[in-house]
């Protein structure tokens, strides 16, 4: 559970009044001010700093890129990734949860496109593909806070459609998935048509080349609800900051991963840290600034397309919020 982990100290101002690095057990210990480290939680003061409305009549280049070396598999599988299919509309979108007035819409089509899997790479040899998508990415990158995407979720066997933030530096690479829908079917690719679009897949994955070998982490995690969000549209958040990564849907709590843990493996938080407390941190916790990243994908295994899967097949897109604090 703690790979790679280190041992931090907290302790109050009156004990210490700077930040200095010790050993213990053979580990890293880090001493942490209490009241630096609680100080976010005193009073949350959200500032909105990124609010993507989708209310022209184009995706702004300008704000969002689609990352090549994600554009398509070098064995055809999956979807081939165009900028072709992110449509952005000034038409409104009626539900239960109100409507939806600027829409990004990422289309899901099948076709068959030859392409080289990287356009500028010629050296890889083209190859054919079957579907085609989008996957778009803020050429901003963010820190900790608040990220949210109010969206309608696309339906149908092997559509796969993420909500997420990822970064990659000096060989670590971090990333947070505030959601993402398989469909039904699950990461042992076990599909079941009952639960498309209403098991959500919350995780937090990173890797790190160490001695030239990649070790990769990750924290899988599944929510089963019995709503259908490809029927309306819903409102996801999450929550990162220096102390866990916390979920949200529709404003309701869904879950946490915490980034320190006592000795006994519980989440050590604002309220119930303790002067002097011994903590062990989750090394792999992210802690890079992230840019923002909306995709639709195909399934590769198991839960593949069949001939129940309507295409083309959308995810619609309302906004996407940024905050910081």
């Amino acid at each position: 559970m703690f790979k790679n982990g280190r041992l931090i100290l907290f302790l109050f101002p009156l004990l210490i009044n700077k930040v200095s690095v010790a050993q213990l057990c053979g580990a890293g210990t880090t001493t942490v001010i209490l009241e630096e480290t609680a100080k976010y939680y005193q009073t949350i003061d959200w500032h909105l700093e990124f609010d993507e409305q989708f209310n022209g009549d184009t995706l702004d280049t300008g704000v969002w890129e689609l990352t090549v070396d994600s554009q398509g598999a070098p064995d055809g599988r999956g979807s081939y990734k165009t900028l072709d299919n992110v449509k952005v509309s000034r038409g409104e979108f009626f539900g239960e949860r109100t409507s939806a007035t600027g829409v990004c819409e990422i289309i899901a089509k099948k076709e068959d496109v030859t392409r080289y899997p990287v356009s500028w790479n010629h050296s890889i040899p083209q190859v054919t593909y079957h579907y085609t998508s989008s996957l778009i990415d803020t050429k901003q990158h963010f820190g900790w806070g608040k990220y949210e995407i109010r969206c309608k979720i696309p339906k149908g066997k092997g559509i796969w459609s993420a909500f997420w933030m990822y970064s990659e530096q000096n060989g670590e690479g971090h990333e947070i998935d505030c959601f993402e829908f398989a469909n039904g079917s699950s990461l042992l690719h076990d599909y079941d048509p009952k639960r498309q679009c209403k098991d959500v897949m919350m995780n937090c994955h990173s890797a790190e080349n160490v001695g030239g070998n990649r070790e990769d982490w990750d924290c899988p995690y599944t929510y089963k609800s019995s709503i259908d969000y490809s029927l309306d549209f819903h409102t996801f958040s999450v929550i990162w900051n220096k102390f866990e990564c916390s979920w949200y849907i529709d404003n309701e709590y869904i879950k946490t991963m915490a980034q320190w843990y006592d000795i006994k493996g519980n989440p050590i938080t604002p309220y119930n840290i303790k002067p002097a407390q011994v903590a062990i941190r989750n090394d792999w916790f992210p802690k890079n600034d992230m840019s923002i990243i909306v995709d639709v994908d195909i399934e590769k295994s198991k839960g593949k397309p069949d001939e129940t899967t309507p295409f083309p097949n959308s995810f619609y897109i309302d906004y996407i919020r940024y905050y910081s604090y």
